[in-house]
């Protein structure tokens, strides 16, 4: 499958600007430096249509039962060294792991020196996005864990990005977002 098709678009609209919606956080003050690009990214940002595990991942980025059950990924908690970010905008699903080094991001965030969810867009607009988990045996743990494109999004909208995350073969999803 797997470019969206217009049931997914239907249930996924509307696309929103980063932090759009955000009860606190604005595009104009909380996108700092470094979280506004994605040029030198692309290369290493997977297009998840293809229906395999992301371009950065290797065998040491499977989570193990044990880690499920240490860092309480099954209830929400994160994990970043495991951790991949992943948004929806207009294609498809993208996916980008999140211990990517991102240098000009240390340099307004010294403590966050990683990627963010709007170096996959781009500072573009997504439908949706948040973190996932692969697993040695097959599971798959998503949350809606972004405070730029998951943090508003109605149920609805949720599920649609299930359905089109399933669609994509990810399967044996497990949502975390309600676990908490």
């Amino acid at each position: 499958m797997p470019e969206l098709f217009e049931i997914h678009t239907n249930g996924l609209l509307p696309l929103i600007d980063a932090f759009e919606g955000h009860p606190i956080k604005t595009k104009e003050k909380h996108l700092l430096e470094g979280e506004t690009h994605n040029d030198e990214f692309l290369k290493l940002i997977y297009d998840g249509k293809d229906n395999k595990y992301p371009t950065q991942f290797h065998q040491h980025l499977f989570v193990t039962e044990e880690e499920v059950q240490q860092y309480k990924i099954d209830k929400g908690n994160p994990y970043p060294l495991k951790c991949f970010l992943w948004i929806i905008d207009i294609k498809s699903i993208k996916i980008l792991w999140e211990m990517t080094p991102n240098i000009s991001r240390t340099k307004s965030h010294p403590e966050k020196p990683y990627v963010c969810h709007t170096n996959i867009t781009g500072d573009g607009k997504a439908y949706i996005g948040g973190e996932m988990y692969f697993c040695k045996n097959g599971d798959i743990y998503v949350n809606f864990s972004s405070d730029r494109y998951g943090f508003v999004a109605k149920e609805e909208k949720r599920l649609m990005a299930i359905k089109y995350i399933e669609d994509c073969n990810y399967k044996q999803i497990i949502r975390t977002d309600n676990n908490l």
